[in-house]
């Protein structure tokens, strides 16, 4: 019988599952200290306008919400590979934001799948690194037929996957991160080749995050660690004061 399909490994991966499933409800409805809670204390997050610490990725996340940003997340299944105290999770999600092109009020709906690497800690499985893939999107006047001017080069500039989801935060001069992966880019396959990399031991290696695309986002050296190399305990009251 196969490692995964014993009771420990059932219980291995309804743990994994629940972390996967409350992250969404966590993230949108601004359960901040529960949402820290299933990173581990190196962990890091890649997104389209971040890449760095997962606690420094909660705290932009608690500014943009105090800001009005609306966005929810849809968590489908999962596929999770176990291998001692590693497993890979592989979620289909989709990602929905309300936003606004000019007076414009528009949704964006974005259709991909999170690669979040796990690693078994004392109080449970805790997320390492989360990468998401953005295969496709697409954007919504909230009142049929209305037209929605969009500028056609700059929406050109974006990667097909997630060309909408980047265009309209650009707009307000967000700084978004560079090679995002999506289907049929070399970083989408290495993403997905790595799983058998990490289980097989050259985690090492592969555990060291991209630099940050800019210096407000830079991690010490490009290790998977809180801006200045220290990783503390996560506060909303510290969040609250950065801002």
């Amino acid at each position: 019988m196969n490692d995964a399909d014993t009771l420990a490994g059932l219980l291995d991966r309804a743990a994994i599952t629940r972390v996967v499933n409350d992250w969404g409800p966590f993230r949108d409805t601004g359960r901040w200290d529960r949402l820290h809670a299933y990173f581990t204390a190196d962990a890091t997050m890649h997104t389209t306008w971040f890449v760095g610490a997962a606690e420094e990725f909660v705290i932009r996340s608690i500014a943009a919400a105090a800001r009005g940003a609306r966005a929810q997340h849809f968590i489908g299944a999962s596929t999770i590979t176990l291998s001692g105290d590693r497993a890979v999770a592989e979620t289909r999600m989709i990602l929905m934001v309300r936003a606004h092109v000019g007076d414009v009020p528009v949704d964006v709906t974005c259709y991909g799948q999170f690669h979040d690497r796990f690693l078994r800690m004392p109080d449970g499985w805790r997320i390492r690194i989360r990468v998401p893939i953005y295969e496709k999107d697409r954007l919504d006047p909230l009142e049929p037929g209305r037209a929605v001017l969009l500028d056609d080069a700059k929406l050109a500039s974006f990667a097909e996957g997630y060309r909408y989801l980047a265009y309209v935060p650009s707009l307000g001069g967000a700084v978004l991160s560079p090679d995002v992966p999506v289907p049929a880019m070399p970083g989408a396959a290495f993403v997905m080749i790595e799983t058998e990399l990490v289980l097989g031991g050259l985690e090492t290696f592969l555990d060291t995050p991209a630099c940050a695309p800019d210096p407000d986002q830079r991690l010490d050296g490009c290790s998977p660690r809180a801006p200045g190399g220290e990783v503390g305990k996560f506060s909303i009251d510290k969040a609250a004061s950065d801002q």
